[in-house]
């Protein structure tokens, strides 16, 4: 079992150590929770492992295939996913939708508010939920067109760090 350190956006202490089952061949699991939550993934290699919010499955499908299920708030009903190469191969409820609360940060990456960002299975669950949350702002998206923009903004970032490497060669 290795170990992945929790920070706070912008610190540039480390937090407390978390346990994961990562294995060396990936990424630490972005989002990773020790402890149960509403969603959770299933790596291709038989890995599972909780994450904080739908967005996490989500980014950590960036990184490698996967399957992912989250939990509606509302209802309870599960959102089952499939990403592989990158992209969504299979979605059920093919018309779940994310509320995500995006906060830019100074290095000017992005930091998900887990809290209010979630996975809901149906259009009326989110309006449920929305009508008590109303002070969290955030995009609301298909599951789809969320993953295809964060599909775009890292192939916008690999570009600029290419980009980059060839102004300093």
């Amino acid at each position: 079992m290795t170990k992945r350190l929790k920070k706070e956006p912008d610190s540039r202490e480390a937090g407390k150590e978390l346990p994961t089952n990562n294995s060396e061949s990936r990424p630490a699991t972005v989002g990773f929770s020790p402890t149960p939550t509403q969603y959770k993934l299933h790596w291709d290699r038989g890995n599972s492992e909780y994450v904080h919010c739908g967005a996490d499955i989500l980014l950590n499908g960036l990184e490698g295939d996967l399957e992912g299920e989250g939990q509606c708030p509302v209802c309870q009903n599960r959102t089952r996913l499939v990403i592989a190469n990158g992209k969504i191969d299979d979605l059920n409820p093919r018309d779940a939708i994310i509320h995500v609360v995006e906060m830019p940060t100074k290095s000017g990456k992005i930091w998900i508010e887990c809290e209010s960002t979630h996975i809901f299975d149906k259009e009326g669950c989110f309006q449920k939920w929305i009508a008590g949350h109303s002070s969290k702002n955030g995009q609301v998206a298909s599951v789809e067109d969320y993953h295809s923009r964060l599909t775009a903004r890292r192939s916008n970032r690999q570009r600029a760090l290419h980009y980059m490497a060839k102004l300093t060669d």
